[in-house]
């Protein structure tokens, strides 16, 4: 995969973005015809044996059953409303606060996983996202430059698990092997290039095109995560038409898609995404779900 190692690509983003935040366009362009959220699949889970956590031992649980929800499924569960400025606190009706969170069938729910689109859900929006763009064979995808380990390896420690059967070693590979530019997952010439001048971001640019997010092999074939286990997917996402942009950002637990309004019908009819259309000057901030805002 080839970097770009000048901003030009990303230029264009610039003047569509509000410089102070007031809404979604501090990160997501202005002046599309049509926007979607598309939210992010929660997990839960609960022991197989008793199906509910619910007066379950915590100690040695196996095995557990484990799915993924949607936000839908999971309004309906702490009997919350479902709708495009959702956000997740408010859904579940309480802030986790590092505490279990359940609901009454004892299912126990995890957060939704911020700045990043699970790469079956990628895989099916790009299914949408290449038939409305006349250039499906390219385009550009932007990875935030804050990424643990990308630039340098200096606070990224690998761990080595070896054993025989009778004890684990356990071996450190940590930071001091090289903590300057190139000394992470990207070279120096990728490192050292320009990146897009946007308010308050700075993305590396990646000749990657929509197409390849097609397959999910594509977790294999970038280089800017560390494991094929925990892949990244773009943070930013646009055909060299310029049809649609693709925003994953980076404190968002969503990923907004501004485009045409026949590409946002679509995937909002996906089964396999989950996505509401959102208008334009949608505020996505902590406390802008105001249908479940709790009574003062």
């Amino acid at each position: 995969m080839e970097s770009l190692t000048n901003a030009d690509a990303g230029d264009w983003l610039r003047p569509l973005l509000d410089t102070e935040w007031h809404d979604m366009h501090a990160v997501v362009p202005r002046g599309f015809p049509a926007y979607a959220r598309i939210f992010h699949p929660v997990g839960r889970d609960r022991p197989a044996d008793t199906g509910t956590w619910h007066g379950h031992d915590r100690t040695d649980v196996f095995p557990l059953q484990t799915e993924e929800a949607s936000w839908c499924a999971v309004a309906r569960a702490f009997g919350t409303e479902m709708h495009p400025l959702a956000q997740f606190h408010r859904v579940l009706g309480q802030a986790s606060n590092g505490q279990e969170i359940m609901d009454a069938e004892g299912w126990r729910y995890s957060e939704p996983l911020t700045g990043n689109l699970a790469p079956e859900i990628l895989a099916a929006a790009t299914v949408h996202l290449c038939e409305h763009t006349s250039t499906p064979e390219q385009g550009v995808s932007a990875i935030w430059e804050g990424w643990g380990g990308l630039a340098s390896s200096a606070g990224y420690a690998q761990l080595t698990f070896s054993g025989d059967g009778i004890h684990v070693e356990n071996t450190v590979a940590a930071a001091v092997l090289g903590s300057g530019p190139g000394s992470g997952l990207l070279p120096a010439s990728v490192v050292n290039g320009g990146t897009p001048d946007l308010p308050g971001r700075a993305y590396y640019l990646f000749n990657a095109a929509p197409q390849f997010y097609l397959n999910s092999d594509w977790v294999n074939h970038v280089p800017w995560h560390h494991s094929p286990e925990w892949p990244q997917s773009p943070n930013i996402l646009w055909p060299a038409d310029r049809k649609w942009v693709l925003v994953t950002e980076i404190d968002f637990d969503s990923t907004v898609v501004a485009g045409s309004p026949e590409l946002i019908s679509a995937l909002v009819r996906d089964p396999i995404i989950e996505a509401l259309p959102l208008r334009e000057g949608a505020d996505l901030t902590w406390d802008a779900d105001a249908f479940n805002r709790p009574a003062k």
